[in-house]
């Protein structure tokens, strides 16, 4: 959730109370929580199903919350699509940088033009630099040849090279895994690389075999007046689709955000009406700036009645069906520390 309050003459503490007030809900009330990408939604919801679902890659940050095509199925799912191009034949549009949305996914046959449209463009460096993302997967194909490009790689160069916009892919070669249907000569043909293309890191060779095999996206030069290009060199404008997915290691980035030794404990718990919630080996100043949050299994955010200040809170069940759920101490940052309660 983001928080904005235009505040004179007040101190830093009275913000950040005068902002937590807007997280307490009336219990019972239940508020769906939007999730940083799609990994984080299969993981906390591991029934989700392929589709459209709704995202806020920085969290609390500047961004806003956006829809994202996510793909739950392909090698254990948990994909965000960043870079969706569905091109015409005999055409050039120009590409887009998406600063604050990101592509959906529209058509995935050839002989589409999807310029223009929501299906149409690829994630700049900062929202590159935004979304929590280890892993990267490359898909296309073209009218040119029956050849697919169907890869994942989790090679650090170019994870930090789509993030920034700085760096190359050198070394995607060998660190890379093939999925369903690959039969490109790429990326294992690499021979070459091009660095330092800012926005243009996924659509400028991140692939290149010099003048044989290339992905590029509606680039011209002087020998080749139009290239869209899927482990080919055609010279000419066939139609093409090209595709760059996302997806975090969850359970590595959930743990990252767990610090020190804060912990939290609950008793009684299980509980049947009420609980006392101590938080041990907090500063002071962690707990001016965390809040408690609590969750349901499916990661639906939940609101049970909280009283109390400075790391000692009674925690009343209200509305609370019987189940467990996820008691959290967060802050702008993620999770300082966490727990289960069993309500009874």
């Amino acid at each position: 959730m983001k928080c904005s309050i235009a505040m004179k003459n007040h101190s830093t503490t009275a913000l950040v109370i005068a902002c937590f007030t807007l997280f307490w809900w009336p219990a019972g009330e239940v508020k769906a929580q939007v999730r940083r990408n799609c990994s984080e939604i299969l993981y906390y919801n591991p029934s989700a199903t392929s589709g459209v679902y709704t995202i806020d890659p920085d969290g609390e940050g500047s961004l806003p919350a956006m829809d994202c095509r996510c793909d739950m199925t392909t090698d254990g799912g948990g994909w965000t699509l960043v870079l969706n191009y569905n091109h015409l034949d005999n055409t050039n549009p120009a590409l887009s940088v998406l600063t604050g949305s990101l592509p959906l996914q529209g058509e995935t046959a050839l002989g589409f033009d999807e310029s223009g449209t929501a299906y149409w463009g690829h994630a700049g460096n900062g929202l590159m630099t935004a979304l929590p993302f280890d892993e990267v997967r490359f898909y296309g194909y073209t009218s040119d040849h029956a050849r697919v490009i169907h890869f994942k790689t989790s090679h650090g160069g170019t994870v930090s090279y789509f993030k920034s916009g700085t760096g190359s892919t050198d070394g995607i070669s060998t660190d890379f895994t093939p999925l369903t249907g690959h039969t490109s000569m790429l990326p294992a043909a690499i021979n070459m690389t091009v660095s330092n293309m800012g926005d243009y890191a996924m659509t400028a060779y991140p692939l290149w075999t010099g003048s044989t095999y290339h992905w590029y996206l509606g680039g011209e030069d002087p020998v080749c007046l139009r290239r869209w290009e899927v482990d080919n060199y055609p010279c000419t404008t066939p139609s093409t689709f090209h595709q760059i997915w996302v997806r975090q290691n969850v359970s590595l980035g959930v743990n990252d955000f767990i610090h020190g030794t804060i912990e939290l404990k609950l008793s009684p718990n299980p509980l049947s009406v009420n609980a006392e919630l101590t938080v041990v080996n907090a500063s002071q100043r962690q707990l001016e700036k965390a809040r408690i949050a609590f969750y349901n299994m499916t990661g639906i955010q939940v609101f049970p009645v909280i009283t109390g200040r400075n790391g000692k809170y009674t925690i009343d069940k209200g509305g609370l069906a019987p189940g467990i759920y996820l008691c959290r101490l967060v802050n702008e940052n993620g999770i300082l520390a966490e727990t289960r309660m069993i309500v009874h």
